[in-house]
């Protein structure tokens, strides 16, 4: 396994390698995006760990999204904090982890099963509902000759609708699926993937039949309709 860090503060860097190289996985850092994104197109990484460090890590995220594939997960890396996990999740980041060197053995775990999850989610089949298909392997949104590409948080969302259409999916659940937790951070998430993916659904409307629409259901959750 091999995975990419993009971190600016060595001693960080120095700790979180040592940690990933003791179970076997292969580290390579880079300086800035634009490396890693050369070095992406000819290689395989698993996921890139990038350092929270504010304003790059939002110009970051936003330079790297367009080039990933689904396998591969963004994990921000920090001190942690309601605000600043809840800021890196709504920019698109697959998840959080607390950049502490006692902690070093849980940030390798909680990475490790990041890419498990988005492993496993790459080898499920494509799902339709009448002219829409959700292609689960890359990440896209289609219908007819119109597609969307999702982001990994987008695409979660859509696959947990998707499987239950027409049913109303709790906030709870969505919570669970996209951040592996119930709170406030968690909610904002959802909500704010959820206005995504509605605008990406409008853009793949079929010419002809019916469209999806995500409804709220206030104080209870989202239901996908068709």
């Amino acid at each position: 396994m091999r995975i990419a860090t993009l971190m600016w503060n060595r001693d960080v860097m120095a700790y979180i390698t040592r940690a990933l190289a003791a179970q076997g996985i292969e580290v390579a850092p880079f300086d800035d995006a634009a490396a890693f994104i050369e070095a992406h197109a000819t290689q395989a990484f698993a996921a890139i760990l990038v350092e929270d460090s504010e304003p790059r890590t939002a110009g970051c995220i936003a330079d790297l999204r367009p080039h990933l594939t689904a396998q591969t997960a963004i994990i921000v890396v920090g001190a942690g904090g309601a605000a600043n996990i809840s800021r890196a999740l709504l920019l698109g980041a697959d998840d959080y982890a607390i950049s502490c060197e006692p902690l070093s053995h849980h940030l390798v775990q909680r990475a490790i099963a990041r890419i498990s999850v988005k492993l496993r989610a790459s080898q499920l089949p494509a799902l339709k509902i009448g002219a829409y298909t959700l292609d689960l392997a890359n990440g896209v949104l289609r219908s007819h000759r119109r597609h969307e590409r999702l982001t990994s948080r987008e695409l979660t969302l859509t696959r947990v609708l998707f499987e239950q259409c027409n049913q109303l999916v709790a906030t709870e659940e969505l919570c669970q699926a996209l951040c592996g937790r119930i709170d406030g951070a968690a909610e904002r998430a959802v909500k704010q993937h959820a206005y995504e993916l509605r605008r990406k659904l409008q853009r793949v409307v079929p010419s002809e039949g019916e469209s999806l629409r995500i409804e709220t259901v206030y104080g209870k959750g989202y239901r996908l309709s068709w």
